[in-house]
């Protein structure tokens, strides 16, 4: 919160609720529904760190997230994957999911927010596999990976709250060599967009 106060000033701070859900999928979902059902929030906006699958991604910029899903959720057999959608194991457009995705439907939220929406998915290991890879950018079409952002989506659909997930590109997917990563330009990034984000909706209240 202090943070929010010396950058946004006392006056907008005093609006805000902060949650640190923590790193991975199932943190995320505990943390962020306890938070949601604390304080009844009118948007949430989860601000965090990402890897690209794409070149045309320049690291240690920001993005807003439209899809979301969860690719690695299946099975490798005889070098074919099949994820759970495929398998029978759950219906591809079953609420909160649409063809297989999770998909942000605030489309004035991620104008806002003045910078490229990108399709993600959320992974338990990072990813470094470049069969998986492959697989990401070209089956499915993905362009970023995350530990966290499918909760979100997941949340916010089925709880009918508002909410956009921002990521700054803090490394290229399966580049195991910190000295390349950007992580706190790639958090700089996305601070920034959150914060113009939050001018917006603190002028219209």
């Amino acid at each position: 919160m202090n943070f929010f106060r010396r950058e946004l000033g006392a006056a907008e701070a005093k609006k805000l609720s902060l949650a640190v859900t923590g790193v991975g999928i199932l943190s995320t979902m505990y943390n962020l529904m306890k938070a949601t059902h604390e304080n009844n929030p009118e948007l949430i906006i989860q601000l965090g760190i990402a890897g690209t699958f794409s070149n045309e991604i320049q690291i240690g910029k920001a993005f807003v997230v439209k899809t979301e899903c969860s690719a690695e959720m299946g099975v490798w057999e005889n070098e074919i994957y099949t994820d759970i959608f495929d398998m029978g194991l759950a219906a591809s457009s079953e609420p909160p999911y649409d063809q297989k995705k999770l998909i942000n439907p605030h489309d004035h939220l991620i104008n806002s927010a003045g910078v490229m929406a990108v399709n993600g998915t959320t992974v338990n290991r990072i990813t470094t596999n470049p069969e998986d890879i492959s697989l990401y950018k070209n089956l499915y079409k993905l362009d970023i990976e995350s530990m966290e952002g499918a909760a979100l989506h997941y949340i916010g659909l089925s709880e009918g709250i508002p909410f956009i997930q921002i990521r700054g590109i803090s490394n290229l997917a399966g580049e195991r060599n910190k000295d390349f990563w950007r992580i706190a330009e790639a958090m700089g990034a996305a601070v920034h967009v959150c914060k113009n984000l939050l001018h917006q909706f603190n002028e219209k209240q």
